[in-house]
Protein backbone atom coordinates (compact mmCIF):
# COMPACT_ATOMS: atom_id res chain seq x y z
CA UNK A 1 0.00 0.00 0.00
CA UNK A 2 1.04 3.34 -0.98
CA UNK A 3 2.98 5.21 2.54
CA UNK A 4 3.08 8.96 2.75
CA UNK A 5 6.46 10.15 4.31
CA UNK A 6 7.18 13.08 6.09
CA UNK A 7 10.70 14.44 6.49
CA UNK A 8 12.18 14.23 10.36
CA UNK A 9 14.65 16.17 11.62
CA UNK A 10 15.46 19.21 14.31
CA UNK A 11 18.29 21.68 14.32
CA UNK A 12 19.07 21.62 17.39
CA UNK A 13 19.55 17.57 16.74
CA UNK A 14 22.48 17.13 14.41
CA UNK A 15 23.12 13.52 14.77
CA UNK A 16 20.38 12.79 12.64
CA UNK A 17 21.07 11.69 8.94
CA UNK A 18 18.33 12.90 6.37
CA UNK A 19 16.96 10.82 3.03
CA UNK A 20 14.49 12.25 0.87
CA UNK A 21 12.23 10.69 -1.18
CA UNK A 22 9.30 11.15 -3.07
CA UNK A 23 5.70 8.54 -2.47
CA UNK A 24 3.36 8.69 -5.78
CA UNK A 25 5.02 11.98 -7.39
CA UNK A 26 2.79 13.98 -6.07
CA UNK A 27 2.28 13.63 -2.12
CA UNK A 28 3.19 16.98 0.24
CA UNK A 29 5.05 14.94 2.60
CA UNK A 30 7.71 13.55 0.54
CA UNK A 31 11.00 12.93 2.62
CA UNK A 32 11.78 9.68 4.82
CA UNK A 33 14.07 9.68 7.59
CA UNK A 34 16.71 7.55 9.03
CA UNK A 35 16.81 7.81 12.76
CA UNK A 36 19.33 6.37 14.92
CA UNK A 37 22.96 5.88 14.44
CA UNK A 38 23.46 2.23 14.02
CA UNK A 39 24.06 0.50 17.39
CA UNK A 40 24.85 3.46 19.34
CA UNK A 41 22.76 2.16 22.64
CA UNK A 42 21.82 6.71 23.00
CA UNK A 43 19.58 6.19 19.56
CA UNK A 44 17.99 2.67 20.20
CA UNK A 45 14.59 2.62 21.52
CA UNK A 46 13.92 2.80 25.08
CA UNK A 47 11.68 0.08 26.66
CA UNK A 48 8.97 1.12 28.53
CA UNK A 49 9.72 2.25 31.66
CA UNK A 50 10.27 -0.50 34.29
CA UNK A 51 9.98 -3.38 31.37
CA UNK A 52 13.53 -5.28 30.11
CA UNK A 53 11.44 -7.88 28.45
CA UNK A 54 10.89 -5.48 25.26
CA UNK A 55 12.84 -6.98 22.35
CA UNK A 56 16.12 -5.77 20.54
CA UNK A 57 15.44 -2.87 17.86
CA UNK A 58 18.57 -1.98 16.73
CA UNK A 59 18.03 0.38 14.04
CA UNK A 60 14.13 0.03 13.13
CA UNK A 61 13.21 3.34 12.37
CA UNK A 62 9.24 2.40 14.32
CA UNK A 63 11.33 2.95 17.33
CA UNK A 64 14.27 5.42 16.66
CA UNK A 65 15.45 7.63 19.87
CA UNK A 66 15.88 11.08 19.61
CA UNK A 67 18.97 11.30 22.18
CA UNK A 68 18.04 14.69 23.62
CA UNK A 69 14.41 13.05 24.78
CA UNK A 70 13.70 10.68 27.23
CA UNK A 71 11.26 8.36 25.27
CA UNK A 72 11.26 6.94 22.43
CA UNK A 73 8.76 8.26 19.54
CA UNK A 74 6.88 4.58 19.58
CA UNK A 75 7.88 1.07 21.06
CA UNK A 76 7.23 -2.81 20.67
CA UNK A 77 5.59 -4.99 22.29
CA UNK A 78 7.08 -7.14 24.85
CA UNK A 79 8.32 -10.64 23.39
CA UNK A 80 6.88 -13.73 23.80
CA UNK A 81 3.45 -12.12 24.66
CA UNK A 82 0.09 -13.83 23.36
CA UNK A 83 -2.82 -11.73 23.08
CA UNK A 84 -5.91 -13.30 24.97
CA UNK A 85 -9.70 -12.32 24.92
CA UNK A 86 -11.69 -10.86 27.67
CA UNK A 87 -12.05 -7.98 29.63
CA UNK A 88 -13.25 -4.05 29.35
CA UNK A 89 -10.92 -1.39 28.54
CA UNK A 90 -11.38 1.90 30.61
CA UNK A 91 -10.39 5.15 29.71
CA UNK A 92 -10.61 9.13 31.32
CA UNK A 93 -11.66 11.37 29.07
CA UNK A 94 -11.11 14.96 28.69
CA UNK A 95 -14.02 15.32 26.16
CA UNK A 96 -17.42 15.42 27.19
CA UNK A 97 -20.38 13.55 24.85
CA UNK A 98 -21.45 16.01 21.81
CA UNK A 99 -23.18 15.25 18.30
CA UNK A 100 -22.15 12.30 17.22
CA UNK A 101 -22.68 13.57 13.80
CA UNK A 102 -18.98 13.82 12.14
CA UNK A 103 -19.83 16.14 10.01
CA UNK A 104 -20.49 18.56 12.64
CA UNK A 105 -17.10 19.15 14.43
CA UNK A 106 -13.49 17.81 14.23
CA UNK A 107 -13.85 17.92 18.64
CA UNK A 108 -12.84 14.93 20.60
CA UNK A 109 -16.06 14.48 21.87
CA UNK A 110 -17.72 14.29 18.46
CA UNK A 111 -15.43 12.23 16.55
CA UNK A 112 -13.93 9.48 19.40
CA UNK A 113 -16.98 7.96 19.71
CA UNK A 114 -18.14 7.45 16.42
CA UNK A 115 -14.24 6.60 15.59
CA UNK A 116 -14.60 3.38 17.59
CA UNK A 117 -18.18 2.40 15.88
CA UNK A 118 -18.07 3.45 12.02
CA UNK A 119 -15.58 2.61 9.72
CA UNK A 120 -13.54 3.84 6.62
CA UNK A 121 -13.11 3.52 3.26
CA UNK A 122 -9.18 3.57 3.89
CA UNK A 123 -7.21 3.37 7.18
CA UNK A 124 -3.57 5.09 8.60
CA UNK A 125 -0.93 1.95 9.96
CA UNK A 126 -1.43 2.55 14.33
CA UNK A 127 -0.39 0.87 17.47
CA UNK A 128 3.12 -0.55 17.98
CA UNK A 129 3.68 -0.73 13.79
CA UNK A 130 3.31 2.46 13.77
CA UNK A 131 6.06 4.24 11.86
CA UNK A 132 6.03 7.87 14.40
CA UNK A 133 7.26 9.96 10.75
CA UNK A 134 5.44 8.23 8.16
CA UNK A 135 1.74 7.92 7.13
CA UNK A 136 0.70 4.50 5.55
CA UNK A 137 -2.70 4.14 4.10
CA UNK A 138 -4.05 0.58 4.21
CA UNK A 139 -7.14 -1.44 3.53
CA UNK A 140 -10.04 -1.03 5.68
CA UNK A 141 -13.68 -0.95 3.77
CA UNK A 142 -11.87 -1.33 0.68
CA UNK A 143 -9.76 -4.17 -0.16
CA UNK A 144 -7.63 -2.47 -3.21
CA UNK A 145 -7.91 0.93 -5.36
CA UNK A 146 -6.65 2.50 -7.83
CA UNK A 147 -6.08 6.17 -9.63
CA UNK A 148 -5.78 6.81 -13.12
CA UNK A 149 -2.68 8.02 -14.71
CA UNK A 150 -4.10 11.60 -15.53
CA UNK A 151 -5.00 11.51 -11.32
CA UNK A 152 -8.62 12.30 -11.77
CA UNK A 153 -10.37 9.26 -11.27
CA UNK A 154 -9.71 7.20 -8.40
CA UNK A 155 -11.48 3.55 -8.44
CA UNK A 156 -11.93 1.41 -4.79
CA UNK A 157 -13.21 -2.23 -4.72
CA UNK A 158 -14.86 -2.75 -1.29
CA UNK A 159 -14.56 -5.85 1.20
CA UNK A 160 -17.79 -8.26 0.26
CA UNK A 161 -18.23 -9.39 3.40
CA UNK A 162 -18.60 -6.16 5.41
CA UNK A 163 -21.82 -5.51 7.12
CA UNK A 164 -23.65 -2.79 9.43
CA UNK A 165 -24.07 -4.11 12.84
CA UNK A 166 -26.86 -6.01 13.79
CA UNK A 167 -28.46 -2.91 16.10
CA UNK A 168 -31.59 -1.31 14.50
CA UNK A 169 -32.44 0.14 11.83
CA UNK A 170 -29.58 -1.24 10.52
CA UNK A 171 -29.85 -5.08 11.35
CA UNK A 172 -26.92 -6.12 10.01
CA UNK A 173 -27.54 -5.37 6.32
CA UNK A 174 -24.56 -5.90 3.90
CA UNK A 175 -22.63 -2.58 3.91
CA UNK A 176 -22.42 -1.46 -0.05
CA UNK A 177 -21.49 1.23 -2.35
CA UNK A 178 -24.24 3.20 -2.59
CA UNK A 179 -23.67 3.64 1.23
CA UNK A 180 -20.09 5.14 0.81
CA UNK A 181 -21.42 7.78 -2.10
CA UNK A 182 -24.22 8.56 0.63
CA UNK A 183 -21.89 9.61 3.49
CA UNK A 184 -18.97 11.34 0.86
CA UNK A 185 -21.78 13.40 -0.95
CA UNK A 186 -22.97 14.58 2.60
CA UNK A 187 -19.58 15.67 3.82
CA UNK A 188 -19.03 17.38 0.84
CA UNK A 189 -22.12 19.38 0.71
CA UNK A 190 -22.21 20.19 4.86
CA UNK A 191 -20.37 20.50 7.95
CA UNK A 192 -16.76 21.03 8.45
CA UNK A 193 -15.07 19.33 6.33
CA UNK A 194 -15.85 19.86 3.12
CA UNK A 195 -12.44 21.53 2.10
CA UNK A 196 -11.74 17.87 1.54
CA UNK A 197 -13.88 17.69 -1.39
CA UNK A 198 -13.59 20.97 -3.09
CA UNK A 199 -11.97 19.38 -6.70
CA UNK A 200 -14.37 16.39 -6.54
CA UNK A 201 -17.22 16.32 -9.19
CA UNK A 202 -19.09 13.10 -8.34
CA UNK A 203 -19.29 9.83 -6.52
CA UNK A 204 -20.74 6.88 -8.08
CA UNK A 205 -21.60 3.52 -7.16
CA UNK A 206 -22.02 1.55 -10.31
CA UNK A 207 -22.36 -1.68 -8.24
CA UNK A 208 -22.66 -2.99 -4.86
CA UNK A 209 -18.73 -3.16 -4.63
CA UNK A 210 -17.40 -0.50 -6.44
CA UNK A 211 -17.23 3.25 -5.82
CA UNK A 212 -15.75 5.66 -7.97
CA UNK A 213 -14.75 9.15 -7.12
CA UNK A 214 -14.19 11.65 -10.31
CA UNK A 215 -12.26 14.63 -9.76
CA UNK A 216 -12.39 18.51 -11.47
CA UNK A 217 -9.18 18.58 -11.45
CA UNK A 218 -5.75 16.52 -10.23
CA UNK A 219 -5.59 16.68 -6.55
CA UNK A 220 -2.29 15.70 -4.68
CA UNK A 221 -2.74 13.53 -1.93
CA UNK A 222 -6.12 13.04 -2.18
CA UNK A 223 -6.93 9.19 -0.36
CA UNK A 224 -5.01 10.70 2.58
CA UNK A 225 -7.86 12.28 4.45
CA UNK A 226 -10.34 8.97 3.33
CA UNK A 227 -7.88 7.30 5.77
CA UNK A 228 -8.45 10.10 8.87
CA UNK A 229 -10.39 9.95 11.27
CA UNK A 230 -12.65 12.63 10.03
CA UNK A 231 -14.03 10.31 7.38
CA UNK A 232 -15.93 7.82 9.05
CA UNK A 233 -18.73 6.27 7.04
CA UNK A 234 -22.25 6.70 8.83
CA UNK A 235 -25.63 5.24 7.29
CA UNK A 236 -28.34 6.86 5.35
CA UNK A 237 -30.78 5.89 7.87
CA UNK A 238 -29.60 7.31 10.89
CA UNK A 239 -29.76 10.31 8.55
CA UNK A 240 -33.39 10.12 7.45
CA UNK A 241 -34.46 9.34 10.49
CA UNK A 242 -32.72 12.43 12.25
CA UNK A 243 -30.91 10.72 14.93
CA UNK A 244 -27.55 11.00 13.73
CA UNK A 245 -26.46 13.64 16.71
CA UNK A 246 -27.35 10.81 19.33
CA UNK A 247 -26.95 7.49 17.27
CA UNK A 248 -24.52 5.49 16.01
CA UNK A 249 -24.68 2.48 14.28
CA UNK A 250 -21.91 1.65 11.73
CA UNK A 251 -19.33 -1.52 10.63
CA UNK A 252 -16.67 -0.76 13.07
CA UNK A 253 -15.32 -3.18 16.02
CA UNK A 254 -17.28 -1.56 19.10
CA UNK A 255 -21.25 -0.99 19.41
CA UNK A 256 -22.10 2.06 21.27
CA UNK A 257 -24.55 1.20 24.55
CA UNK A 258 -24.87 4.28 25.99
CA UNK A 259 -23.41 8.04 25.87
CA UNK A 260 -24.14 10.00 28.79
CA UNK A 261 -22.94 13.66 28.93
CA UNK A 262 -20.70 14.57 31.73
CA UNK A 263 -20.37 11.31 32.72
CA UNK A 264 -19.50 8.57 30.43
CA UNK A 265 -19.94 6.55 27.50
CA UNK A 266 -20.21 2.94 27.18
CA UNK A 267 -19.38 -0.04 24.31
CA UNK A 268 -19.46 -3.64 23.64
CA UNK A 269 -17.38 -5.16 21.73
CA UNK A 270 -19.21 -6.16 18.39
CA UNK A 271 -19.40 -10.12 18.29
CA UNK A 272 -20.14 -9.89 14.42
CA UNK A 273 -17.60 -7.87 13.42
CA UNK A 274 -16.22 -8.58 9.40
CA UNK A 275 -12.44 -8.38 10.18
CA UNK A 276 -11.58 -10.01 12.65
CA UNK A 277 -12.67 -11.28 16.45
CA UNK A 278 -12.37 -8.41 18.94
CA UNK A 279 -10.54 -9.36 21.63
CA UNK A 280 -11.42 -6.71 24.24
CA UNK A 281 -15.06 -7.44 25.97
CA UNK A 282 -15.96 -3.47 25.69
CA UNK A 283 -14.74 -0.11 26.55
CA UNK A 284 -15.80 2.56 28.90
CA UNK A 285 -14.75 5.89 28.71
CA UNK A 286 -15.49 7.93 31.68
CA UNK A 287 -15.82 11.93 31.40
CA UNK A 288 -13.15 13.41 33.96
CA UNK A 289 -12.00 17.04 33.55
CA UNK A 290 -10.64 17.05 36.67
CA UNK A 291 -6.46 16.38 36.54
CA UNK A 292 -6.55 15.10 39.98
CA UNK A 293 -9.30 13.01 39.68
CA UNK A 294 -7.94 10.95 36.50
CA UNK A 295 -4.63 10.82 37.68
CA UNK A 296 -6.26 9.27 41.46
CA UNK A 297 -8.02 6.81 39.26
CA UNK A 298 -4.56 5.84 37.29
CA UNK A 299 -3.05 5.95 40.25
CA UNK A 300 -5.50 3.46 41.53
CA UNK A 301 -5.47 1.01 38.62
CA UNK A 302 -8.93 1.54 37.71
CA UNK A 303 -8.41 2.52 34.27
CA UNK A 304 -5.85 1.50 31.81
CA UNK A 305 -5.27 4.88 29.93
CA UNK A 306 -6.23 8.87 30.74
CA UNK A 307 -5.87 11.95 28.40
CA UNK A 308 -4.17 14.02 29.67
CA UNK A 309 -2.12 12.62 32.53
CA UNK A 310 0.80 14.14 32.89
CA UNK A 311 1.72 17.74 31.74
CA UNK A 312 5.54 17.73 32.27
CA UNK A 313 8.79 15.61 32.62
CA UNK A 314 8.53 16.32 36.25
CA UNK A 315 4.80 15.46 36.47
CA UNK A 316 5.81 11.87 35.05
CA UNK A 317 8.74 11.62 37.26
CA UNK A 318 6.31 11.61 39.93
CA UNK A 319 4.34 8.97 39.06
CA UNK A 320 6.95 6.27 38.25
CA UNK A 321 8.37 6.66 41.77
CA UNK A 322 5.18 4.55 42.92
CA UNK A 323 4.14 2.88 39.18
CA UNK A 324 7.95 2.58 37.77
CA UNK A 325 6.30 0.14 35.18
CA UNK A 326 4.39 2.10 33.10
CA UNK A 327 4.82 2.46 29.06
CA UNK A 328 5.65 5.57 28.15
CA UNK A 329 6.08 7.31 24.39
CA UNK A 330 7.03 10.76 23.32
CA UNK A 331 4.73 11.97 19.99
CA UNK A 332 6.75 13.86 16.92
CA UNK A 333 6.42 17.91 16.69
CA UNK A 334 6.26 19.30 13.64
CA UNK A 335 4.11 22.20 14.02
CA UNK A 336 2.80 24.77 16.67
CA UNK A 337 -1.08 23.06 17.53
CA UNK A 338 -2.79 25.66 20.00
CA UNK A 339 -1.03 29.37 18.57
CA UNK A 340 -2.62 32.49 20.48
CA UNK A 341 -5.75 32.48 18.59
CA UNK A 342 -7.51 36.10 17.19
CA UNK A 343 -11.13 35.97 15.92
CA UNK A 344 -9.31 38.53 13.01
CA UNK A 345 -12.56 40.02 11.92
CA UNK A 346 -12.64 42.20 14.68
CA UNK A 347 -11.45 46.03 14.13
CA UNK A 348 -8.94 45.93 16.36
CA UNK A 349 -6.56 43.21 15.39
CA UNK A 350 -7.17 43.94 11.66
CA UNK A 351 -3.94 46.13 11.98
CA UNK A 352 -1.16 44.21 11.19
CA UNK A 353 1.12 46.29 13.67
CA UNK A 354 -1.43 45.34 16.32
CA UNK A 355 -0.53 41.48 15.41
CA UNK A 356 2.87 41.83 15.64
CA UNK A 357 3.14 43.39 18.80
CA UNK A 358 0.91 40.89 20.09
CA UNK A 359 3.30 38.67 18.81
CA UNK A 360 6.32 40.10 19.98
CA UNK A 361 5.25 40.63 23.45
CA UNK A 362 5.29 37.33 24.76
CA UNK A 363 8.23 36.12 26.02
CA UNK A 364 8.45 31.91 24.70
CA UNK A 365 11.77 30.98 26.39
CA UNK A 366 9.51 32.16 29.48
CA UNK A 367 6.89 29.82 28.90
CA UNK A 368 8.68 26.83 27.99
CA UNK A 369 10.42 27.30 31.34
CA UNK A 370 7.73 28.13 33.77
CA UNK A 371 4.63 25.97 32.06
CA UNK A 372 6.51 23.30 30.60
CA UNK A 373 9.63 22.55 32.82
CA UNK A 374 11.92 23.14 29.71
CA UNK A 375 10.63 20.46 27.25
CA UNK A 376 8.98 22.14 24.10
CA UNK A 377 9.35 23.33 20.88
CA UNK A 378 9.51 27.10 21.79
CA UNK A 379 8.23 29.12 18.20
CA UNK A 380 6.62 26.51 15.99
CA UNK A 381 4.90 28.07 13.03
CA UNK A 382 1.20 26.49 12.81
CA UNK A 383 2.18 24.81 9.25
CA UNK A 384 4.34 21.80 9.55
CA UNK A 385 7.95 22.87 8.50
CA UNK A 386 8.11 19.45 7.20
CA UNK A 387 6.56 20.09 3.73
CA UNK A 388 9.07 22.97 2.86
CA UNK A 389 12.61 21.75 4.71
CA UNK A 390 14.86 19.04 4.77
CA UNK A 391 15.53 19.99 9.00
CA UNK A 392 13.44 22.07 11.56
CA UNK A 393 14.59 26.22 10.35
CA UNK A 394 15.82 27.97 13.28
CA UNK A 395 14.70 31.22 11.45
CA UNK A 396 10.44 31.74 11.28
CA UNK A 397 10.35 35.35 10.88
CA UNK A 398 11.28 38.52 12.57
CA UNK A 399 7.99 38.71 14.64
CA UNK A 400 8.63 35.28 16.34
CA UNK A 401 10.62 36.48 18.76
CA UNK A 402 10.69 38.59 22.05
CA UNK A 403 11.08 42.46 21.75
CA UNK A 404 9.17 44.22 24.61
CA UNK A 405 10.33 47.80 23.29
CA UNK A 406 9.42 46.88 19.43
CA UNK A 407 5.82 45.49 20.97
CA UNK A 408 5.17 48.66 22.65
CA UNK A 409 6.21 51.15 19.64
CA UNK A 410 4.11 49.09 17.77
CA UNK A 411 1.31 49.32 19.78
CA UNK A 412 1.86 53.19 19.61
CA UNK A 413 1.97 53.83 16.07
CA UNK A 414 -1.09 51.78 15.63
CA UNK A 415 -2.78 54.06 18.45
CA UNK A 416 -3.30 51.07 20.54
CA UNK A 417 -1.76 51.39 23.56
CA UNK A 418 -4.70 50.59 25.50
CA UNK A 419 -5.25 47.44 23.52
CA UNK A 420 -7.56 45.31 25.64
CA UNK A 421 -9.28 41.64 24.74
CA UNK A 422 -11.76 39.03 26.70
CA UNK A 423 -9.92 35.11 26.74
CA UNK A 424 -12.44 32.68 26.25
CA UNK A 425 -10.84 29.49 26.72
CA UNK A 426 -11.40 25.60 27.73
CA UNK A 427 -8.07 24.03 29.20
CA UNK A 428 -9.31 20.43 28.29
CA UNK A 429 -8.39 19.22 31.42
CA UNK A 430 -4.31 20.25 31.01
CA UNK A 431 -3.03 22.48 33.84
CA UNK A 432 -0.18 23.81 31.37
CA UNK A 433 -2.98 25.67 29.09
CA UNK A 434 -4.23 27.19 32.50
CA UNK A 435 -0.53 27.90 33.12
CA UNK A 436 0.24 29.73 29.92
CA UNK A 437 -3.22 31.58 30.59
CA UNK A 438 -1.96 32.78 33.30
CA UNK A 439 1.78 33.61 32.06
CA UNK A 440 0.43 35.65 28.76
CA UNK A 441 -1.95 37.81 31.08
CA UNK A 442 1.02 38.68 32.93
CA UNK A 443 3.64 39.42 30.05
CA UNK A 444 0.95 41.01 28.00
CA UNK A 445 0.25 43.35 30.68
CA UNK A 446 4.13 44.43 30.44
CA UNK A 447 3.37 45.73 27.23
CA UNK A 448 0.07 47.61 28.13
CA UNK A 449 -2.13 45.12 27.27
CA UNK A 450 -5.22 44.00 28.82
CA UNK A 451 -6.21 40.26 28.83
CA UNK A 452 -9.35 39.77 30.92
CA UNK A 453 -11.68 36.76 30.99
CA UNK A 454 -11.27 32.79 31.81
CA UNK A 455 -12.57 29.75 30.86
CA UNK A 456 -15.53 28.36 29.78
CA UNK A 457 -17.33 24.98 29.43
CA UNK A 458 -15.99 22.23 27.25
CA UNK A 459 -19.87 22.76 24.77
CA UNK A 460 -19.70 26.66 24.70
CA UNK A 461 -15.99 26.90 23.63
CA UNK A 462 -16.23 24.43 21.21
CA UNK A 463 -19.37 25.81 19.65
CA UNK A 464 -17.72 29.10 19.32
CA UNK A 465 -14.27 28.00 17.90
CA UNK A 466 -15.42 25.16 15.77
CA UNK A 467 -18.61 27.54 14.57
CA UNK A 468 -15.67 30.05 13.80
CA UNK A 469 -17.92 32.42 16.42
CA UNK A 470 -14.84 33.45 18.79
CA UNK A 471 -16.15 36.57 20.77
CA UNK A 472 -12.78 38.13 21.21
CA UNK A 473 -9.32 36.15 21.34
CA UNK A 474 -8.40 32.10 23.10
CA UNK A 475 -5.70 30.59 24.68
CA UNK A 476 -6.53 26.99 23.67
CA UNK A 477 -7.75 27.31 19.97
CA UNK A 478 -6.43 24.04 18.07
CA UNK A 479 -5.61 23.92 15.17
CA UNK A 480 -7.54 21.64 12.89
CA UNK A 481 -5.68 18.81 12.59
CA UNK A 482 -5.23 16.42 9.04
CA UNK A 483 -2.85 14.60 7.35
CA UNK A 484 -2.46 15.87 3.89
CA UNK A 485 -1.09 19.70 2.89
CA UNK A 486 -4.51 21.45 2.09
CA UNK A 487 -5.47 21.13 5.90
CA UNK A 488 -2.35 23.22 6.65
CA UNK A 489 -2.38 25.56 3.13
CA UNK A 490 -5.88 25.92 2.11
CA UNK A 491 -8.23 24.25 5.08
CA UNK A 492 -6.99 26.74 7.92
CA UNK A 493 -6.01 29.94 5.79
CA UNK A 494 -8.72 30.18 2.75
CA UNK A 495 -11.29 32.74 3.42
CA UNK A 496 -14.15 30.29 2.65
CA UNK A 497 -12.47 27.61 4.42
CA UNK A 498 -14.65 26.19 7.78
CA UNK A 499 -11.13 25.08 9.01
CA UNK A 500 -10.70 28.66 8.88
CA UNK A 501 -11.43 29.32 12.25
CA UNK A 502 -9.37 32.83 12.54
CA UNK A 503 -10.89 33.84 9.81
CA UNK A 504 -8.28 35.21 8.22
CA UNK A 505 -9.48 37.28 4.59
CA UNK A 506 -6.39 37.56 2.69
CA UNK A 507 -6.92 37.65 -1.10
CA UNK A 508 -3.42 36.51 -1.76
CA UNK A 509 -3.29 33.90 0.22
CA UNK A 510 -6.82 32.48 -0.77
CA UNK A 511 -4.82 32.40 -4.22
CA UNK A 512 -1.80 30.54 -3.40
CA UNK A 513 -3.74 28.17 -1.42
CA UNK A 514 -6.27 27.84 -4.17
CA UNK A 515 -3.53 26.92 -6.65
CA UNK A 516 -1.42 24.51 -4.45
CA UNK A 517 -4.21 22.62 -3.79
CA UNK A 518 -4.03 21.42 -7.31
CA UNK A 519 -0.41 21.42 -7.82
CA UNK A 520 0.65 17.54 -8.48
CA UNK A 521 4.36 18.94 -9.44
CA UNK A 522 6.14 18.53 -5.86
CA UNK A 523 8.56 21.42 -7.02
CA UNK A 524 6.07 23.87 -8.03
CA UNK A 525 4.11 23.09 -5.22
CA UNK A 526 6.37 23.21 -2.17
CA UNK A 527 7.37 26.74 -3.85
CA UNK A 528 3.77 27.85 -3.44
CA UNK A 529 3.81 26.42 0.24
CA UNK A 530 7.21 28.68 0.88
CA UNK A 531 4.85 31.79 -0.23
CA UNK A 532 2.11 30.95 2.32
CA UNK A 533 4.82 29.73 5.00
CA UNK A 534 6.04 33.31 4.58
CA UNK A 535 3.19 35.38 4.07
CA UNK A 536 1.29 33.69 6.98
CA UNK A 537 4.19 34.95 9.20
CA UNK A 538 5.14 37.94 7.71
CA UNK A 539 1.28 38.94 8.74
CA UNK A 540 1.14 37.38 12.53
CA UNK A 541 -2.43 36.22 11.97
CA UNK A 542 -1.76 33.06 14.39
CA UNK A 543 1.37 34.11 16.37
CA UNK A 544 2.97 30.99 17.74
CA UNK A 545 2.95 29.68 21.58
CA UNK A 546 5.24 27.14 22.46
CA UNK A 547 4.48 23.31 21.96
CA UNK A 548 4.72 20.93 24.28
CA UNK A 549 6.62 17.87 24.09
CA UNK A 550 3.75 15.21 25.26
CA UNK A 551 3.99 11.67 27.57
CA UNK A 552 1.57 9.08 26.35
CA UNK A 553 1.41 6.94 29.53
CA UNK A 554 -0.45 3.64 29.61
CA UNK A 555 -0.62 1.01 32.78
CA UNK A 556 2.09 -1.80 31.80
CA UNK A 557 -0.46 -4.74 30.95
CA UNK A 558 -2.24 -2.63 27.92
CA UNK A 559 -1.24 -4.05 24.99
CA UNK A 560 -1.61 -3.03 21.17
CA UNK A 561 -2.21 0.73 21.47
CA UNK A 562 0.09 3.41 21.03
CA UNK A 563 -1.04 7.60 21.05
CA UNK A 564 1.74 9.37 18.36
CA UNK A 565 2.62 9.70 14.76
CA UNK A 566 3.24 12.25 12.09
CA UNK A 567 0.49 15.10 12.66
CA UNK A 568 -1.29 12.82 14.65
CA UNK A 569 -2.13 10.88 11.80
CA UNK A 570 -1.97 7.20 12.73
CA UNK A 571 -2.47 7.51 16.58
CA UNK A 572 -4.56 9.93 18.07
CA UNK A 573 -6.62 9.53 20.97
CA UNK A 574 -9.26 10.81 19.18
CA UNK A 575 -8.44 7.77 17.18
CA UNK A 576 -8.81 4.62 19.03
CA UNK A 577 -10.92 3.30 15.75
CA UNK A 578 -7.93 2.85 14.05
CA UNK A 579 -6.44 0.45 17.05
CA UNK A 580 -8.93 -0.92 19.39
CA UNK A 581 -9.79 -4.11 17.41
CA UNK A 582 -6.27 -5.37 18.29
CA UNK A 583 -6.17 -4.13 21.71
CA UNK A 584 -6.37 -6.59 24.76
CA UNK A 585 -5.23 -6.64 28.42
CA UNK A 586 -2.36 -8.54 30.04
CA UNK A 587 -3.48 -9.49 32.90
Amino acid sequence: MPAFDGSIAASRFQRRTLMRASALGAAGLAAAALLGCGGDEDDAAQAPAGDASAPAVGTDPRYAKDPNLPYAYNFPEPAGKTPKAGGTLRVAATWDVATMDPTKSAAGGTITVPNLIYSRLLGIKGGPEMHPFKIEVEPQLAKSWERTPDGLTFTFKLEPGAKWQNVAPLNGRAFVAADVKFAFERYAKEGVHQSYWVNADRIEAPDATTVRIVLKKPTPEFEIPLASRYQTLFPRELVDSGEIDKKVVGTGPMILKEAIVSDKVVLAANPDYWRRKVLLEGAEFKVAPDTAARTASFRAKQIEYSYALVATKRDLDELLKTMPDLQVNIPPIVNNVIPFGMNLSQPKFQDVRVRRAISLAINRDEIVTLAYAGLAEAALPVLPWTYLFDKEPTDVGPWVKFDLAESKKLLSAAGATDLAFTNSYYSYGSAAIDRLTEILINQFRAAGITMKGGQVDYTQFNSQWVGQKLPDVTTSGWTPQGFDANTYFYNHLHSKSPGNRWLIKDDQLDQWAEQQSVEINVEKRRELHRKIWDRDADQAYRPPTPTSYGFEVYQPWLRGIRFGGLLGASSSYYDWGSQIENAWLDK
